[in-house]
Parts: structure tokens; sequence; C-alpha cells
């Protein structure tokens, strides 16, 4: 499943930076399996939500800029017919009218 690849990827890019072992942008898209263009697509999106990374050119590394954790919910549900929903950005509608 593309999603929990994903979030091992974010599990993981977050381990390093904890752990001060991201190294250059070239090493990190390697140790996550993933293009440089890639690699720069999802630290954006990070950014954008919010997350506090930098590259810090003197270490050589990604950091982060203030502490913070990382918490991942996910779930599955199967839905019957009687409980199918449309999802779309986080929320829920209803497709029975």
């Amino acid at each position: 499943m593309k999603n929990i690849k994903q979030i091992k990827r974010l599990k993981k890019l977050h381990k390093l930076i904890k752990n001060d072992a991201t190294g250059t942008p070239k090493e990190l898209a390697v140790k996550l399996g993933v293009c440089e263009s890639q690699l720069y697509n999802i630290l954006e999106d990070l950014k954008i939500k919010g997350f506090p990374i930098e590259y810090s050119k003197n270490l050589k590394r990604y950091v982060y800029t203030d502490d913070c954790e990382l918490e991942i919910k996910y779930s599955i549900k199967l839905l019957t017919k009687d409980e199918e929903f449309d999802i779309e950005g986080g929320n829920i509608f209803s497709s029975i009218l």
C-alpha cells in the first residue's frame, strides 16, 4: 500500500533528523529510497504543514529548528453500501442525500 510506504518513509525521515543522521540532500534521498527532486517535494510539503525543518550548511544535514515529535494516526475501515462516504481533505461528507 502506497500510504503505508509513505508513513514508513516519514517515520524514518523523522528518526534520521532526530539522530543527526540525514547527511546531505543526496545522501538523505538515498537513505529514503527516493530521488533528490522527490525528497525536496516531501520536505516542502512537510514545511507547509508546519514541520520546522531546515538544512544546515554548516552541519551538512537537516535539522529541526524547534523541538518536535511525530505522531501518526492511521485507520482503515471497510464500509458497507449503507455506510459509504466521500472523504475529501480530511472531512467526511455523506454521499446519501
